[in-house]
């Protein structure tokens, strides 16, 4: 009996024993799959918080304006994708460098800073001038933000900015618009007053010639005086063309065709310089919406510009290419027909007056002629834009409306 009885309690003991190691192991596998759980909720978090800084990431990257970001020193911090594209610098190349290299105005920029790290004055669409690694000079607007990070009250400043290029050339266009649009309008009333009185001179000259007998010296005096008056007269016309262009009479023209007959017309000019003539039109160019008369006008007038350019002859090269607006990017494309001389260029002091009447460079020159093609463009609704650089060549761009 106590035998069996001690068979039992060890019996017990052995299953005690059991449900204790039993025990023991459902309570850490119940811990485990505790932490298990834990453990995915963190994954999932860090997926997420992964997934929102690659979206934030991509936005501050790819968005239009460019941004740059500084410490208290004016040492760069950050540059995004597209302010590097337009001030032409790598990555590695800015950071941990000052931001006074990139302003072409070190005495602004000392303002600017002194403002901004000093006294902790912020901007809102002030305008100033960088300069890219090519040293040119790129006109933006930008506006300034403290950088506010981990409870830190300021620790750096946030440089948003934009190109404001495409913005200045169209203001120089309206500007010039407004001038020339004034300027037309007086000048066609001096030219209507000045005509009536020289058709008066020439009828009495004309008179006064023939009451000469031949061979009298008077007579050539007479016939020089109406030589004078004929020119006056022409200059006249200019002027009117000018100021009162002539209403266009739109269709759709295939750019190469007008091309071809401006360059056929002037083709034994080109010949007496020794100037190579070269033009290439890709065939999926669209037909433009033009006055052909008075855009062949224009591109007589701007070859005679390029001739008159390479003065040890060279090459005139033409082109055409489907453009579209920058600033404007739901605006139509364009055709752009491209006049590049490898002349003497234009000076940079020059380049903006190039267009208002009467500027010239040239001893016989009026300076109407840019005034009159640019008018005539504008008229059509399309531009005229220049690029030139002294002793490289001058390039005219002809931009053009599809319909």
């Amino acid at each position: 009996m106590s035998k069996q009885f001690d068979i039992k309690k060890e019996s017990l003991s052995l299953i005690n024993k059991s449900y204790s190691e039993h025990s023991d192991f459902a309570v850490w596998e119940t811990k485990y799959r505790q932490l298990e759980e834990k453990l995915k909720k963190v994954v999932e978090r860090i997926k997420k918080l992964e997934h929102v800084y690659q979206f934030h990431k991509g936005v501050v990257q790819n968005i239009s304006s460019g941004i740059i970001t500084i410490d208290f020193e004016g040492i760069i911090t950050f540059v995004n994708t597209t302010a590097l594209k337009l001030i032409e610098y790598e990555y590695g190349e800015l950071l941990g460098k000052s931001v006074r290299v990139l302003f072409a105005d070190a005495n602004e920029c000392e303002q600017i800073l002194t403002i901004l790290l000093k006294n902790k004055k912020m901007f809102e669409s002030k305008e100033v001038n960088l300069l890219t690694r090519s040293q040119k000079i790129i006109p933006i607007g930008f506006t300034t933000t403290l950088l506010d990070i981990a409870d830190v009250k300021y620790n750096g400043v946030v440089f948003s900015f934009r190109d404001l290029t495409n913005i200045h050339n169209f203001r120089s266009r309206l500007e010039r618009i407004d001038r020339l649009a004034t300027l037309g309008e007086v000048s066609a009333g001096i030219a209507h007053e000045i005509r009536n009185p020289l058709a008066g001179i020439k009828s009495s000259a004309q008179v006064l010639e023939e009451s000469f007998s031949p061979g009298d010296f008077r007579a050539e005096l007479v016939r020089r005086i109406i030589k004078e008056i004929d020119r006056s007269n022409e200059l006249l016309k200019k002027f009117f063309k000018f100021a009162k262009p002539g209403k266009p009479k739109q269709d759709f023209i295939e750019v190469e065709n007008i091309v071809k007959g401006v360059a056929v017309l002037l083709s034994s000019k080109m010949a007496k310089k020794s100037i190579v003539y070269h033009a290439i039109f890709d065939k999926n160019i669209p037909k433009v919406y033009v006055d052909e008369d008075q855009i062949e006008q224009v591109l007589i007038n701007l070859f005679i510009n390029a001739i008159d350019a390479l003065e040890k002859g060279g090459m005139l090269s033409v082109s055409a290419q489907l453009v579209k607006s920058l600033a404007d990017p739901e605006s139509k494309p364009m055709v752009a027909i491209l006049i590049k001389d490898q002349g003497c260029g234009i000076e940079k002091d020059n380049l903006q007056k190039i267009f208002n009447p009467f500027f010239t460079t040239k001893s016989e020159g009026v300076g109407l002629g840019l005034s009159i093609s640019s008018r005539l463009v504008e008229e059509n609704g399309g531009r005229i834009e220049v690029e030139s650089e002294v002793g490289q060549g001058t390039r005219f761009s002809v931009l053009l409306p599809i319909g």
